[in-house]
């Protein structure tokens, strides 16, 4: 059998792009498929990551652009919180570069980039066929595992019939340049060290809006909602309902994107694995996903040397890198999952008694501060909810604890527990 590669990896984006440098680093043949003449062009995200996605990349501080050391949660009803101060909490990273990196450390190891779209993916006799098209030219070359990180929207899970995940938020992202804000109250400058996150199901159905400052007077802002609403639409309301911070922004380019949530029913299959957004392996709270993928592309890139090594492709031998990976942070996502439905089927009431509790309690703020962390944010969520009242429901959700307060919840939401 004549095989034009061992893995084929379909999107340099960063789970695909770190499934190929280990693959290759080990050995194998791996050609990297990116559609875009650019490799991280066009961007469509936030870039805010935690300090810990870092250390996963294998990447130094020369991707970071600003840091971040807090948030400030604003409610559609106008209370607001403060959370963080002092240590850095996050990082804005020049999502172009750091993508380019990744990239990078894929061809080093030996990775063969290749810029092509891929229009299709086929079994054949143990292995698969790619078909490709770029600059009006069709081909097709053949793998023994494809590997798709081919993102929310990925071709190789539907040609190869694995589902997508079952929900997808849709974003508007907009890059500017930004005036230091002044507080509303006291007409005094706002450090651009704190992030702004804006809640409110009139707002942002289903999501949640931002401001992203990047430093050096620019920032990234935005807004999310389910399906059945206008991103545009949305980010309207959002900037007349808070003129005092958006006011000082002067959009430069804006874009748009999807988020999807929820796990894709199974992340694996005869000749194939599925990787990053393509496998909704996104933080449910944040929609962030570089952190979540990076760790299921070390197990992803595991599962296949284990496979190759028992010259065994089937998805049985290969259904090991699902439950690895879920291993690591399955559970987290899982519960971040049920949180988020909690806050949907309580609507903004009870969001602004939680946001009010946290204002009042120096207390709370400060255990906020001490156990925050972006990458997993229920357990500092458990943590205040045992020390709130106003939060009580989320830790028993969370927990799966029978009572009154998850029968409410079912009574809301059936499938969410």
């Amino acid at each position: 059998m004549t095989l034009d590669c061992d893995v084929a990896v379909v999107g340099a984006g960063p789970a695909g792009s770190r499934t190929a440098r280990n693959l290759a680093r080990a050995g194998l043949r791996v050609r990297l498929l990116e559609e875009h003449r650019a490799v991280g062009v066009p961007s469509h995200c936030s870039g805010l990551i935690s300090p810990r996605t870092l250390r996963e990349a294998e990447i130094g501080e020369e991707a970071i652009i600003h840091r971040l050391a807090g948030a400030f949660v604003h409610t559609e009803a106008g209370s607001e919180v403060a959370l963080g101060g002092g240590d850095t909490r996050a990082v804005a990273i020049d999502r172009v570069r750091w993508d380019e990196t990744l990239c990078d450390q894929a061809q080093a190891a030996g990775a063969e980039l290749v810029r092509a779209r891929v229009t299709g993916v086929e079994r054949e006799d143990h292995r698969v066929r790619l078909h490709t098209q770029c600059d009006g030219r069709e081909a097709s070359f053949t793998a023994r595992l494809v590997v798709g990180g081919d993102g929310s929207h990925s071709r190789v899970a539907r040609t190869l019939g694995l589902a997508g995940p079952p929900e997808k938020v849709y974003c508007l992202g907009v890059e500017g340049k930004l005036r230091p804000a002044r507080d509303a109250r006291t007409g005094v400058p706002r450090g651009d060290d704190f992030v702004h996150v804006f809640v409110g199901q009139d707002l942002a159905p289903g999501w949640f809006g931002w401001i992203i400052p990047t430093g050096e007077g620019r920032v990234r802002a935005g807004i999310g909602c389910r399906p059945g609403h206008k991103p545009i639409a949305c980010y309207r309301r959002l900037t007349d309902r808070f003129p005092g911070l958006f006011a000082d922004i002067e959009p430069c380019r804006f874009y748009g994107g999807t988020i999807p949530l929820g796990f894709a029913p199974r992340s694996y299959g005869d000749n194939v694995l599925l990787v990053g957004d393509a496998a909704g392996q996104v933080k449910p709270f944040s929609g962030g996903g570089i952190y979540t993928g990076l760790v299921a592309a070390r197990h992803a890139a595991a599962a296949a040397l284990s496979a190759f090594a028992a010259d065994d492709l089937s998805a049985r031998a290969l259904s090991r890198y699902e439950r690895d990976w879920k291993r690591e942070i399955g559970r987290e996502l899982r519960r971040s999952l049920r949180l988020r439905r909690v806050g949907l089927a309580l609507g903004d009431a009870h969001v602004e008694r939680v946001v009010r509790a946290l204002s009042a309690s120096g207390g709370l703020q400060s255990l906020a501060v001490r156990h925050g962390d972006i990458d997993y944010p229920s357990r500092v969520l458990l943590r205040l909810a045992r020390s709130a009242p106003a939060l009580a429901l989320l830790a028993s959700v969370t927990l799966r604890r029978p009572g009154a307060a998850l029968n409410l919840l079912r009574a809301h939401l059936p499938f969410a527990v």
